[in-house]
């Protein structure tokens, strides 16, 4: 004992021991207790759901008042309060502040009352129109079976499921009937319970826009507060990288959105079809979703066209293939500046994951939130790579057995052709007579170049 130096790594040691024993402990105790877990979570986010929708409306607005305030109030509250350019400051923003609630409230009125005459229209005429399409369904049947085996088996199958559909009604309907209402009601009063939510998030809105510097400062604070100033630096650096990719994200698909609606309406017009403007808002909605969007917002779109006119219900889906591929090849790579950089197993997992936890509203913010947590860690890892002087580009790593920790030199499984081996020799024998420095006497890690390039111009 009288040898032992006390040195600050064992304290380290023992925190970070500590620290994994009660994650452990904590992490089987809510698997253990995950339903009870989940209606806290749920009471909890219940609680504070008027805040969480303020601070997403305020994201989501942040963008049109930061254009009203610095290219349209700044330059007119400057003039009016000349010699107070403090107060001039307060009014472009709270005139900015103003204008784009207004420009938002006319915009969801306006879908509103689109929407709304479309969707009361539409269910008058299915419900007094149900008879004939039954009608019509049957003598579609009759004719197109008429002299076949199937025709008394078709018969039959449609009377089975038009008695099973009245015993239905008559056994489990109307008995239960008050359990149906209270449901009814129950949802109701969820309905407005999120609409009050939603008016006291827009609220909240306001004040997160108005102090939106202050709110950024004090998250810097605290981050500089918790953490080294070279650590905080790279958090910082992430976080500017993560709000850009996400909100470029957002706005480019919600731009894209636009466009195929519009589209989709100038065709509906001039083909005569019906339902224009709902089937297209269910279009331009429904294609904020990846991948599968196309597909949830053409299968009722195209259940209400086929009501009416079947020939138009086929040109319509033939139509929005065309402008799927449209949208896919040309619209979405000239909006947005990049792509998201996701394979396709990557978006169809954000899709099935939090569509399956947050339903409709998961599948549409799935794909943004992996792409940014994707691009996080390939960063962070770049960074990583690059302090070690070893190369980002994946190809590298191709079959890939072991490198020399001295001379950084890669080892390639057997299967791999020797040709490679011989390249990446070639690589490094030219990186050593170019006098470039061995990665413990360089100053500061710098990126290297991709593999693949300096294969190239080894080839060449």
């Amino acid at each position: 004992m009288k040898n032992f130096k006390w040195d600050k790594k064992y304290l380290y040691w023992g925190v970070t021991a500590f620290c994994v024993v009660v994650a452990s402990i904590a992490f089987f105790w809510l698997l253990n207790t995950w339903n009870g877990a989940k209606h806290g979570i749920g009471v909890v986010l219940s609680a504070l759901a008027p805040v969480i929708y303020g601070f997403i409306i305020a994201y989501l607005l942040n963008k049109i008042l930061t254009i009203l305030e610095n290219r349209v109030f700044k330059k007119l509250c400057t003039r009016l309060f000349k010699k107070d350019p403090v107060k001039a400051r307060k009014a472009a923003r709270i005139f900015g502040i103003i204008v784009t609630l207004l420009l938002a409230l006319g915009f969801i009125a306006g879908l509103f009352a689109i929407v709304l005459p479309e969707i009361v229209a539409g269910v008058v005429t299915i419900v007094t129109n149900s008879s004939d399409y039954l009608a019509s369904a049957i003598a579609w049947l009759e004719k197109t079976f008429d002299g076949y085996a199937l025709e008394p088996m078709v018969v039959e199958w449609i009377n089975t499921i038009s008695q099973q559909v009245v015993n239905w009604l008559q056994n489990e309907v109307l008995p239960n009937i008050t359990r149906f209402l209270s449901s009814v009601t129950g949802g109701v009063i969820s309905v407005i319970s999120t609409i009050v939510d939603l008016v006291m998030g827009l609220v909240i809105s306001v004040y997160v826009m108005y102090n939106k510097e202050t709110f950024i400062a004090q998250a810097k604070k605290l981050i500089y507060s918790l953490c080294r100033i070279k650590a905080a630096n790279v958090i910082m650096e992430e976080l500017n990288s993560v709000n850009e990719a996400f909100g470029s994200y957002i706005v480019g698909t919600v731009i894209d959105s636009l466009i195929v609606g519009i589209l989709n309406y100038i065709f509906m017009t001039v083909m005569g079809m019906p339902y224009v403007a709902l089937i297209s808002i269910i279009v331009a909605v429904t294609n904020l979703i990846p991948m599968f969007g196309p597909i949830i917002g053409a299968v009722p779109s195209t259940l209400l066209i086929l009501l009416e006119n079947p020939t138009q219900a086929l040109i319509f889906v033939i139509f929005t293939v065309i402008l799927q591929q449209i949208d896919g090849q040309i619209l979405k790579p000239r909006i947005h500046s990049s792509r998201t950089g996701l394979s396709g197993f990557w978006i169809m997992f954000a899709i099935l994951f939090f569509g399956g936890l947050f339903g409709i509203l998961g599948m549409i913010i799935g794909v943004p939130v992996t792409t940014v947590l994707y691009s996080l860690f390939r960063r962070l890892n770049n960074r990583r790579l690059r302090g070690r002087s070893l190369p980002e580009d994946t190809g590298f790593y191709h079959g890939l057995e072991s490198i020399d920790p001295e001379t950084l030199a890669p080892t390639y499984a057997a299967p791999e052709p020797e040709e490679r081996a011989s390249r990446v020799a070639a690589i490094l024998s030219k990186r050593k007579k170019s006098g470039a420095p061995a990665p413990e006497e360089q100053e500061a890690p710098k990126p290297s170049e991709p593999l693949k390039a300096e294969m190239k111009e080894e080839t060449k």
